[in-house]
């Protein structure tokens, strides 16, 4: 997860430094540092909480169910490994 939040990070800061120059070149309008950085932190926020949920479902994909019986799950009906 690091690999990937570390990732988006510089491709987010790369990406929103290119677009705000391009629009100012292009426009004349220009966006402040301080824009840039909220977008820049936003960005790798998203993508953390995304990449985190995916995480979770995969790890919950690999759980095993209950053995049968939800109400007695510590009892004789669970089945050995």
């Amino acid at each position: 997860m690091k690999h990937v939040v570390w990732i988006t990070l510089l491709t987010s800061l790369v990406l929103v430094n290119v677009a705000a120059e391009l629009m100012f070149y292009f426009s004349g309008v220009y966006v402040a540092m301080f824009y840039r950085i909220v977008l820049v932190t936003s960005i790798t926020l998203i993508s953390a909480v995304f990449v985190g949920a995916i995480l979770l479902v995969g790890v919950l994909e690999g759980e095993k169910p209950l053995s049968g019986h939800v109400s007695n799950t510590l009892g004789a009906d669970k089945k050995p490994d």
